[in-house]
């Protein structure tokens, strides 16, 4: 175990290092504006996110957020792929940011539970329209992608479920999942999954999701597939925003990974 953890550490300081190296061959400013958009899901909903327009040679990717944030949550890591001139699409889950309305909002089911048992009941509604509305917003942004270029998904917390589910019905580049939180048959799902590479983004001493992040990296048998973890507690956005070079160094690997 010792030996196992020394050579995560290893490899995340010698990414860090790889950051370092090529940030001098990064664009300084981002080239165009990060424009919030809407489109429709089958059941007549209206999505929000915010969407960046690429280079027409580069590949995308589609981030989705946890349950306690919305699509600002990724701004960092947006503005980083946007100077890859990476299509980059941070969507707004359904009952979150701009994707609410009267009937669907995560704020309401909040406010209006008078107890645990009526929240998860009323969270469980709104979710299970989450595959679907994912699909959505992976089509969106596949229209404005090449035909020649792949699409790379990233998940924080819950999310990453939804993720995994997207990969199973298409064809998906790469991963990067912070702190995710799965049950059982989720991870079930992964491991049913082909072999893509994927990011990993762990704290040590947040228990259920460090020891969900170590079963899928070892299980994961693509050599891309990297893991780095810092000791403490936070999760998801908290860990990802934290960290002042994670964002560039998320997007140095994706933008490799994507690279044909």
């Amino acid at each position: 175990m010792f030996r196992q953890i020394t050579c995560l550490l290893i490899c995340s300081a010698s990414i860090q290092g790889f950051a370092q190296e090529e940030a001098a061959s990064i664009p300084k400013e981002v080239p165009e504006t990060i424009n919030q958009v809407k489109f429709i899901t089958e059941d007549k909903f209206m999505l929000s996110g915010h969407y960046f327009a690429g280079n027409p040679d580069k590949s995308g990717v589609l981030l989705l957020h946890d349950c306690d944030h919305d699509s600002s949550s990724y701004d960092k890591l947006t503005k980083q792929l946007s100077n890859y001139g990476i299509h980059a699409l941070s969507l707004d889950l359904r009952g979150y940011g701009g994707s609410v309305s009267e009937k669907f909002s995560h704020t309401d089911i909040k406010r209006n539970s008078k107890d645990i048992l009526t929240y998860q009941s009323e969270f469980i509604r709104l979710s299970s329209y989450w595959p679907n509305d994912v699909l959505a917003a992976y089509q969106y942004l596949r229209a404005r992608v090449a035909n020649n270029r792949d699409v790379a998904v990233v998940s924080a917390g819950c999310s990453s479920a939804q993720a995994i589910f997207l990969a199973a019905k298409m064809r998906i580049n790469s991963f990067v999942m912070i702190t995710p939180v799965l049950n059982y048959m989720e991870k079930e799902h992964f491991k049913n999954l082909i072999d893509i590479p994927v990011y990993f983004l762990g704290s040590m001493h947040h228990t259920n999701t460090y020891q969900t992040t170590k079963e899928l990296f070892e299980w994961n048998g693509d050599p891309r597939s990297t893991f780095k973890i810092f000791k403490g507690i936070r999760q998801s956005h908290s860990l990802l925003n934290g960290k002042r070079y994670l964002a560039q160094d998320i997007a140095l690997w994706l933008n490799d990974t994507l690279a044909k």
